[in-house]
């Protein structure tokens, strides 16, 4: 019961197919993959020639599949083996949130199938 409790979140997180990834962009040089977005926080790819480290400021540009974008800027909080975690003080609109959301339910219809279960299996 306590894992449950743990991975209750304040914020909806979605998480996106390797194939659907936007990329957030801090300078001309570096672009960072996007894993999973919400409204307040963002699951970045490690980045080999930019490593983030925490307590590191990020501002940048995130390029949904539409070609809209949304300025984002926050610290780096956590790095985990699946990424960095960025806690964002200027967060995603809802709006890219339900458009994204229904882009990857049209495109994807199989992965939040997959998704799930494996969320599931992994909290057994």
């Amino acid at each position: 019961m306590a894992s449950k409790i743990n991975n209750l979140r304040r914020f909806f997180r979605l998480p996106y197919p390797r194939a659907a990834q936007p990329p957030l962009t801090v300078d001309k040089d570096t672009a960072y993959r996007v894993l999973e977005i919400s409204e307040q926080g963002i699951l970045l790819a490690q980045h080999p020639n930019a490593p983030l480290q925490i307590g590191e400021y990020l501002r940048g540009n995130i390029l949904f599949h539409d070609q809209d974008s949304e300025e984002i800027e926050g610290e780096v909080y956590r790095l985990d083996p699946r990424g960095v975690i960025v806690k964002l003080s200027r967060g995603i609109s809802a709006r890219h949130m339900m458009k994204e959301q229904v882009y990857i339910k049209n495109t994807f219809p199989m992965f939040f199938r997959y998704t799930i279960q494996e969320n599931f299996k992994a909290t057994k």
